[in-house]
């Protein structure tokens, strides 16, 4: 959780900063503001005054370093907390508050939180028999007593906030519900176009353009400015969701010099197919991303990269998971075209590559916030220049850019947890 959950975040408050969405997280008014309180402020824990102990210090940069050629620190004990045998290496986390700022720990096996804003991250990798590797994360977080079915409501009510009402009273919403939330996130954020349609089958359609500004954050967050600047203005991404036979539920395309355009439609609370006859979003299916990022002088990327989306929804567990397991079509300079390309497969052979975000109410007396990954890698010259690509951005960002991006984070949930606060029935 980067500057993607920067992203993430400014997407979600801009598209439904509203009174709409406090209810579904409670079964009233006021236990819904508590539950509310104590899932941001378990956020805002997360990225106060961040600390890490001596073995977590040294353990964190070299995994950065080397994620994508892992035999380079799979025989490190400097960076691992458990090696069992041959084949398992693991690295186990605690993270909480302590009187100093948020410390992660190295623990031989970390505990399932049991208090707000706790985590255990558990950084597993296996060697495998052909010779590749496969990497396991999970990381949990605690919420407070929040119900994962109302956090999934409080989702769906977020993402279709904008039916029925036209642009000004979204923007009105949002400024007089959550005014400083408002105006904290327009350091970082503008709403540069907005514009919601009531289409004669009652469905509502929404567009918008919100534009990331360095320029703005400069004089309170330079160095992250700075990285953004670097980064992310250059950077062009674009992201789908459709069903199986193609009709588009969802579209949100970051385009060059920090311009996000999304697309929605929705009608009853849920969301809609794009165009056409009203289609209610179903629980199954298809993702497409496309990705250029410029690295140093290279432009690298991939576009039509396609996987599973599925919603699933337990009686104790709600979650999105995401699967890969076709290889995309890579974008690479002409310097490194030749390079055999045979390891970049590997990811996407069998089960290929995993993502899974889920939160959990039965595993004790915290609601759980849960974030899984499963990808494996083949080492190969390719992917040796791919990891020196990502270890120079890593090195960038780490230090006084990641520094003030918690500082950002941290005052962006207090906002929220102030407007929240304020609202009345």
């Amino acid at each position: 959780m980067t500057r993607l959950t920067t992203l993430a975040a400014g997407l979600a408050l801009a598209l439904g900063a509203c009174r709409a969405a406090i209810p579904p997280w409670g079964s009233s008014i006021e236990s819904a503001k508590r539950n509310v309180d104590n899932t941001f402020a378990a956020f805002a824990f997360r990225f106060f005054n961040v600390q890490r102990d001596a073995k977590f210090s040294i353990a964190r940069p070299r995994m950065a370093r080397f994620a994508l050629i892992p035999s380079r620190i799979f025989n490190d004990t400097a960076v691992w907390t458990l090696m069992s045998g041959d084949s398992t290496r693991s690295l186990d986390l605690h993270g909480e508050m302590s009187d100093k700022g948020y410390l992660f720990s190295s623990r031989a096996s970390a505990p399932l939180p049991t208090r707000l804003g706790d985590e255990r991250h558990v950084l597993r990798i296996n060697a495998l028999a052909d010779g590749s590797y496969e990497w396991i994360t999970r990381v949990e977080h605690g919420i407070g007593p929040v119900r994962a079915a109302q956090v999934a409501t409080a989702l769906g009510t977020l993402f279709t906030a904008f039916e029925g009402r036209d642009a000004a009273a979204i923007r009105a919403d949002a400024g007089a519900s959550f005014p400083r939330t408002s105006r904290h996130m327009r350091q970082v954020f503008a709403i540069d176009a907005l514009h919601s349609t009531v289409l004669p089958d009652g469905s509502t359609n929404f567009v918008m353009r919100v534009a990331i500004t360095p320029d703005s954050a400069r004089r309170a967050y330079p160095s992250y400015a700075a990285y953004l600047d670097k980064y992310i203005m250059p950077t062009k991404a674009r992201l789908q969701l459709s069903d199986r036979a193609g009709s588009l539920f969802a579209d949100v395309a970051l385009g060059n010099r920090g311009f996000m355009d999304i697309r929605l439609r929705a009608k009853g609370g849920q969301l809609l197919a794009l165009t056409g006859p009203i289609r209610p979003l179903p629980d199954s299916l298809r993702i497409r991303l496309d990705f250029s990022a410029k690295f140093m002088v290279f432009h690298v990327g991939y576009s039509n990269l396609v996987g599973d989306f599925t919603i699933e929804r337990g009686a104790h567990e709600r979650a999105w998971m995401l699967r890969f397991a076709r290889e995309p079509e890579w974008d690479f300079p002409l310097a490194v075209d030749h390079l055999i390309r045979s390891s970049l497969r590997r990811p996407f052979v069998g089960r290929g590559s995993e993502l899974r975000l889920a939160v959990r109410d039965d595993l004790g007396n915290q609601a759980l916030s849960v974030r899984e990954v499963r990808t494996a890698v083949k080492e190969s010259a390719i992917m040796r220049w791919l990891g020196g690509l990502g270890s120079t951005a890593f090195g960038d960002f780490a230090g006084h850019s990641e520094l003030e991006e918690n500082r950002f984070l941290v005052e962006l949930f207090g906002a929220l947890r102030q407007d929240v606060a304020a609202l009345t029935p």
